[in-house]
């Protein structure tokens, strides 16, 4: 997440905007956005102004030299070999940038790896080198390399002949890309080769390998609202603008800029002049993997160091109500942070509104960068229906799983699916659909029954809402499960009920009593009456020394460069980060969402004809069914019934969605 801005001129870099491409250890990475706001607009040409430029790098096996990277569209991409290099030297043309087109750096890696005949070396885009013959001496390798299964090249390299060079350890495979000629697409290394009696191997020590598939940076190409203005093959350069898409800030928009960066504004009930729109630019993730969300990078030089909300998109902010007060600050002596006084954290509770608005509200809070519930706010629906309706007098919280004010439509023969394994199902509904008798499951164990009243007469919010309550630790009864009914239907073959709201948080309790360790942290106060809670490195001294990666507490780690110089005109850098993961296609075939599901990587599932089941015994007494269907005009006004295929793996959906929305802001996968 870029920090939110809601002024005329705003500009973010790779320092500040954890979605531009950024290489802490040789503070590589030059991408910029502006956006000139124009009363509610993004004005032609002028609105939003792109610059990018390429940069030396070296790569990871040394001897291969340099090459010119740049980031684009929020992502690396390789621009030219340097002249002079051997990969340079070894295709016709080294330059993709002077054709205006670039390539996505794949692999860049100079870990030893040792492959065999019988096991082929596995590059990006199914690309494979594998091993044919070596020589008796292991003076020369025989290999071929494959895409899909099929032969596209093969050489000799000779890694242990004597005096052997560069050019003879190195296997190349060059081909044209686009208008560039012959350029060098994978280069791997070899260290040494040897002959067995029944498999050869081969140990290599570097790979390299660019994309196939070159991207357009021409003159007047455009990339969604945005359009290539210059690129300069000379200085390496490329400029981007809004041409002619005129842009509207609105409340309530998620406007696609370019390629994966977006533009989102708040869903913010009173806009002034003194409370300006909340706008942020985010990248979109959705390939499975593991990423890093980061915050604002700093220097050992800055003395006393802060991020917030605004300045590390790890931290839990919810931009429409403007929620969200975790803070980190570190103060820096020397290259420590120093027991007590050198990582502050501190957070609070803030009264939030249920996305159901009859609820009222909650208090949530930021914590370990996540989203947690404190307490019902005195004199909401909830809160009357808790014995205990504050989780932190007792010194803890709960994860808020979900909060939902969409229509849903389940049947008697298909529990609705909650979160962390409840289920809640129709027993029974009585003839004029006034009265639900539902019960609550739990790893397919019932745990509670009730009746739900949602069609009655003169029916109140207690009357169409199933509340669920338990301890919770220390806390007695407290709501952690609601779902509103707004009707029922019985009908001839199944029953079915439509809700508009659900409600629920974690059984599982966070401990934030006084002296709680989270890995180098400590809780030092938790205050019940003003909902706060700080935290320090209490007796942890923490040393920042080069190419550092630092768990500090939960989920939350410190990244140190591994920097060739550090000096006090450069001191050492450094990032907060938070790990996230999006999990494979497997997970995500697994979880179908409904309807209404927000993730437009989630596709819509395909319906299944809902099997009806008979009332439970232990029902209540209701009214016997009438076989005849009631008339269509007295349904008219009904909303149509979702498939029940619509509903298993719910609570999965939203966990991905979740992952997915807040893995939008990251910088970068970590392999």
């Amino acid at each position: 997440m870029a920090t939110v801005e809601d002024g005329k001129v705003v500009t973010w870099g790779p320092q500040e905007f954890a979605g531009f491409y950024y290489d802490i250890d040789d503070n590589i990475g030059t991408e910029s956005i502006t956006l000139t706001v124009t009363g509610d607009a993004l004005e032609k040409d002028t609105g939003v102004i792109y610059e990018t430029a390429a940069q030396n790098k070296e790569f990871d096996f040394d001897d291969w030299g340099e090459y010119k990277t740049i980031g684009f569209l929020a992502d690396e991409y390789f621009a030219a070999y340097n002249e002079g290099t051997h990969l340079a030297t070894e295709s016709t043309d080294a330059n993709l940038m002077k054709d205006e087109q670039l390539s996505k750096v794949l692999m860049d890696d100079d870990e030893d790896r040792t492959f065999t005949s019988g096991t082929p070396l596995k590059l990006a885009e199914d690309y494979e080198l594998a091993i044919q013959a070596i020589d008796l001496d292991g003076n020369k390798v025989y290999v071929q390399l494959m895409k899909s299964g099929a032969v596209v090249d093969s050489a000799v390299v000779e890694p242990s002949k004597t005096g052997a060079t560069l050019k003879d350890m190195t296997y190349v495979y060059k081909k044209d890309l686009g208008d560039t000629k012959k350029i060098v697409v994978i280069a791997v290394h070899f260290k040494n080769a040897f002959r067995g009696a029944e498999v050869d191997l081969a140990t290599i020590d570097g790979i390299w390998q660019i994309s196939d598939a070159i991207t357009d940076v021409s003159q007047d190409t455009e990339y969604d609202k945005m359009t290539i203005q210059s690129v300069n093959a000379a200085a390496m350069t490329i400029t981007m603008n809004n041409d002619d898409e005129k842009i509207t800030l609105t409340k309530k928009k998620d406007i696609l800029l370019m390629e994966n960066l977006r533009i989102k504004t708040a869903d913010q009930d009173e806009i002034t002049p003194e409370e300006p729109l909340r706008f942020y630019l985010y990248k979109e993730i959705t390939e499975p993997g593991t990423y890093e969300i980061r915050g604002n990078v700093q220097d050992l030089g800055m003395g006393t160091v802060e991020w917030d909300a605004t300045t590390f998109a790890g931290f839990y902010y919810d931009i429409d109500d403007n929620l969200g007060r975790e803070k980190l600050t570190m103060t820096i002596t020397g290259d420590a942070l120093e027991k007590d006084t050198g990582v502050i954290y501190e957070t609070s509770a803030e009264l939030n509104d249920f996305e159901l608005e009859d609820w009222g509200q909650y208090r949530t809070i930021g914590f370990l960068a996540d989203e947690y519930f404190a307490a019902y706010a005195e004199g909401s629906f909830l809160a009357t229906e808790s014995t205990d309706a504050n989780l932190m007098k007792d010194e803890q919280l709960s994860k808020v799983l979900m909060d939902d004010d969409e229509d849903m439509t389940f049947y008697s023969g298909t529990p609705l699916k909650l979160a962390e394994d409840y289920e809640l199902a129709i027993q029974a509904i009585d003839l004029d659909g006034n009265k639900v008798y539902v019960q609550l499951m739990k790893n397919g164990a019932v745990v509670d029954s009730a009746v739900v009243e949602p069609s009655k007469d003169g029916a109140v919010t207690k009357d169409k809402t199933y509340i669920y309550k338990k301890d919770l630790g220390d806390t007695k009864k407290i709501v952690v499960i609601a779902v509103h009914f707004k009707n029922a239907f019985r009908g001839a073959n199944q029953d079915l009920a439509t809700v508009n709201g659900i409600w629920q948080i974690s059984d599982t309790v966070t401990d934030v009593s006084q002296d709680t360790e989270y890995d180098k942290m400590t809780i030092q106060t938790v205050n019940g009456a003003t909902m706060t809670i700080t935290m320090n490195n209490d007796d942890e001294k923490i040393t920042l020394s080069k190419d550092k990666d630092i768990l500090l507490m939960e989920k939350i780690r410190i990244k140190t460069a591994d920097q060739d110089e550090i000096t006090p005109e450069e001191p050492l850098r450094f990032y907060i980060y938070k790990e996230m993961t999006i999990e494979g296609e497997e997970a995500e075939e697994a979880a179908p969402a409904p309807v209404e599901a927000p993730a437009p990587a989630v596709e819509e599932p395909v319906a299944e004809e809902p099997v009806a089941e008979e009332p439970a015994a232990e029902a209540p007494a209701v009214e016997e069914p009438v076989a005849e269907e009631p008339a269509a005009e007295e349904h008219a006004e009904e909303p149509a019934a979702e498939p029940a295929g619509g509903i298993p793996g719910f609570e999965a959906v939203f966990a991905l969605t979740g992952l997915l929305a807040v893995s939008y802001l990251v910088l970068r996968k970590r392999e």
